[in-house]
């Protein structure tokens, strides 16, 4: 998403919110590691955009331990609706970090990395063994609630997981979680 606000920074886009909400996060990484999504989030939404808000990671400060997914989801009520939520599809077809087979009414919890999201995601630590095998992520039914969900897919990687789907949605694809939203928009370069 990085290139999403170096965009939006370019085009003097600035967030009219006071508060925004990360998705996921890596479980146990401390929110000042380079790998580390409040890191990208403070560095390239906040500091990116001009953005005096407060960004919300599930995972992290307040929202840790046990009791975190269960804070963050009480935050989300209290100040919420999300207006967006801006999603990427991954090679395995996980949304956030929900993995296939993630149930539709999930909410923010500890989820498991599959092997396919580890080894995608190793590029960016120095190595595989060094990518975090747990992740605290927003669940689907908490996505969904949100008025408008915006899925970005693009490159070759994607095409497998994106083409499934679309065309054979099923409880194992956590994208059919949103086939009912009212406004789910796709933009990607990958003809289908």
């Amino acid at each position: 998403m990085v290139g999403v606000y170096k965009k939006l920074a370019k085009s003097g886009f600035v967030p009219r919110c006071s508060d925004a909400f990360a998705l996921d996060e890596y479980d146990g990484i401390a929110p000042s590691d380079s790998n580390s999504y409040a890191n990208e989030l403070h560095r390239e939404f906040s500091k990116g955009l001009g953005w005096r808000g407060e960004i919300h990671v599930p995972g992290q400060g307040k929202y840790s331990g046990e009791e975190g997914p269960t804070i963050f989801e009480e935050a989300i009520a209290e100040l919420g609706p999300l207006s967006v939520q801006l999603l990427g599809l991954g090679v395995n077809g996980h949304v956030a970090f929900n993995e296939p087979g993630s149930a539709f009414n999930s909410r923010t919890r500890r989820v498991k990395l599959h092997m396919e999201t580890i080894e995608a995601n190793s590029v960016h630590f120095d190595d595989v063994s060094l990518v975090p095998t747990h992740a605290v992520s927003q669940g689907l039914a908490t996505i969904s609630r949100a008025t408008t969900l915006l899925l970005l897919v693009f490159g070759a990687a994607k095409v497998e997981a994106l083409t499934r789907a679309v065309r054979d949605p099923g409880l194992t694809t956590p994208f059919a979680a949103f086939a009912d939203h009212p406004d789910l928009n796709l933009i990607t370069d990958i003809n289908l």
